[in-house]
């Protein structure tokens, strides 16, 4: 959108506005293949709001972790509190989704780096 002499917007052209879907989707496809990056498939409406929290706990981990102990910006006391209530929330997600799965009948296959809190045995081939 260009503006007039007024101050006014114009409205784009269906061409340019294809060129402007071609470009985000040409930085949505750079930023897919960076290393700290991940694609998050969204099945649910709830999935956008996880997917925007978890963005931004990301990138505040990252400032109290940067921060911490540092003159004038976070206490490393606080900042242990911020870490371990985060921690303790992965945790609380891990027996949500066990739960869930118990309640459907399915098995639970949590995600790398964490275990069943159920402790449910995987059937056995014998």
């Amino acid at each position: 959108m260009a503006d007039n002499k007024e101050g006014k917007k114009e409205r784009m052209t269906r061409e340019e506005r294809s060129e402007k879907q071609r470009e985000r989707l040409e930085r949505k496809m750079e930023l897919a293949q960076r290393d700290d990056m991940g694609i998050v498939s969204r099945k649910t409406l709830d999935s956008s709001d996880f997917i925007r929290l978890f963005g931004t706990t990301d990138f505040m981990l990252s400032l109290v972790r940067g921060n911490m102990g540092r003159k004038g910006k976070i206490e490393v006391a606080r900042a242990a509190q911020f870490l371990a209530e985060a921690e303790r929330i992965k945790e609380e997600l891990n027996l949500l989704n066990a739960e869930m799965c118990r309640e459907l009948g399915r098995e639970y296959k949590p995600p790398h780096g964490f275990e069943n809190p159920l402790g449910e045995e995987k059937p056995s081939d014998a």
